[in-house]
């Protein structure tokens, strides 16, 4: 059992850094205009919905930790708000969510709220204009929220699937 959990680990740890390198590589861009979807915050939030809150919590700060590395927001900020985000994803689908795909895309489009609305008061909120900010939210973070969302449903059933043949 140890050795599926290993396999399961493993397979995940190549989904995310794959999903980081699509997403900070520079090269080619998934972004659509000014709507950037957070990859590995869908991965992170359907695997959280399968993992427990201290492997969840592990994993979002490992996460947010490379993020950070990369990302153009405050040293720490991606580790803490991942951590948060996944440990708090783990307890909903736990005790608040059915644990389905449908459920998983709508507590994608809440973490992502949470995510984009933190980063934007962070990074954003009080360097611009208020009526710059209103563009910003209705023209970036709402749709970046829904494409985030949307990558949700493909990394469910990969999540879904792995869980069957890793776990059962």
């Amino acid at each position: 059992n140890r050795k599926s959990i290993f396999i399961l680990r493993l397979i995940n740890a190549l989904l995310f850094i794959i999903l980081f390198y699509v997403q900070y590589n520079g090269v080619f861009s998934i972004k659509i205009g000014t709507i950037n979807p957070m990859l590995t915050l869908s991965l992170l939030v359907t695997v959280c919905m399968f993992s427990s809150e201290l492997t969840s919590a592990i994993t979002g700060l490992l996460l947010g930790i490379f993020v950070d590395s990369v990302a153009s927001t405050p040293p720490g900020f991606n580790a803490i708000v991942f951590m948060i985000i996944s440990v708090a994803a783990s307890l909903i689908v736990k005790h608040l969510f059915n644990n389905n795909v449908w459920a998983g895309a709508a507590l994608c489009a809440l973490c992502a709220t949470f995510y984009y609305l933190l980063r934007w008061l962070f990074c954003i909120a009080f360097s611009t204009s208020l009526t710059d900010n209103l563009t910003y939210i209705m023209e970036t973070i709402l749709p970046s929220i829904l494409y985030t969302a949307i990558f949700a449903i493909p990394f469910y059933l990969i999540e879904k699937k792995l869980y069957n043949k890793f776990y059962k």
